[in-house]
């Protein structure tokens, strides 16, 4: 087939992106298969030598031995397999980005490796995150609110919560209107700083919980202090367990539901108990459970095992001793 050099070049590196690295080094009898039954292009030997080198001449580092029975293989990439490591395993973490978004974006990193590095990335660091937000406008939102940040413009929106079918709802009817200045990451998620129309205080949004937003563009958000840090803020406002996990019944009241499900995911079964509460049957650490329940001690207690609630009770008794003393 016929094709123009331009194009063929691209092709050569894009064969030796996907398929090689050090420990898979590729022939020129390789390079030439793989082109044609990828692209159906065919090169002698020697303008494959001239793409090698006009990619070489470009900064592409594509190594190979003077005679090439050793193979050629792209020896620096645009990230580290660390970097890309480091990357994904933190888009995985990030339970405000929906799953989705999050696969997506990892295989744009992945990308830009081999396919064996990608194999082995899936093989063993893959592990379903199953806190993923169910908000699909987490991306639009974040390119709306810098918008909105960079032209001193007000938001309107809707803000979320979680009912008890998991599922995300109005909290309120009306929606929300604020001044933003900020999107930071602090306690395990990204918030919004801001303040509201009627007050001037600061205030803070998770964004993943905020839905349809719209730019107020006929107005000027209100002004802020120049000395404001927004990271002081989020040290002054916002908080893993290890060992064996249990299975553990808690008594929560609703006004906690947002937090059970945020901190232990969907994955877990909630049943409602009376008016004013419903019942959340999680596998945890014992370690983890209690500071948890510590925590949010006006709002939730363990009801089983037994032993895990004496537990607590034996804690709670020594604390008021310390506090007596």
């Amino acid at each position: 087939m016929n094709m123009s050099k331009k194009a063929s070049l691209i092709h050569v590196y894009n064969i030796l992106n996907k398929y090689s690295d050090e420990t898979h080094r590729l022939t020129r009898k390789q390079i030439e298969q793989y082109l044609l039954l990828e692209y159906d292009c065919e090169l002698n030997r020697k303008t494959l030598h001239d793409h090698i080198q006009t990619l070489n001449d470009c900064g592409c580092d594509i190594h190979f031995a003077t005679s090439a029975k050793d193979g050629y293989f792209i020896a620096q990439r645009l990230f580290e397999p660390y970097e890309i490591h480091l990357l994904c395993n933190a888009i995985y973490a990030s339970h405000f980005i929906p799953e989705k978004a999050s696969n997506d974006l990892i295989q744009k990193l992945l990308a830009t490796q081999s396919q064996y590095m990608k194999k082995d990335f899936n093989k063993t660091v893959y592990m379903r995150n199953m806190r993923k937000t169910q908000n699909r406008e987490f991306f639009l939102n974040i390119e709306l609110l810098t918008e909105a940040i960079q032209h001193n413009h007000p938001v309107i929106f809707n803000y979320m919560k979680y009912d008890i079918n998991k599922t995300l709802v109005k909290r309120k009817e009306h929606k929300y209107r604020v001044h933003p200045y900020y999107m930071i990451y602090a306690n395990e998620n990204y918030y919004l700083i801001c303040k509201n129309d009627n007050y001037d205080n600061l205030s803070h949004y998770r964004i993943d919980k905020m839905q349809n937003i719209t730019i107020d563009e006929d107005a000027v958000r209100k002004p802020l202090q120049n000395s404001f840090d927004p990271y002081d803020y989020a040290k002054s406002k916002f908080y893993m367990y290890g060992g064996k996990e249990e299975r553990i019944i808690l008594k929560c009241k609703y006004r906690i539901l947002d937090d059970i499900i945020d901190r232990f995911g969907t994955d877990i079964s909630l049943q409602p108990f009376d008016q004013n509460h419903f019942l959340a049957i999680i596998t945890s650490s014992r370690q983890g459970i209690i500071y948890f329940c510590l925590q949010y001690l006006q709002y939730c207690e363990i009801t089983a095992p037994i032993e895990l609630k004496d537990e607590i009770l034996n804690i709670l008794k020594n604390a008021v001793l310390n506090y007596s003393s």
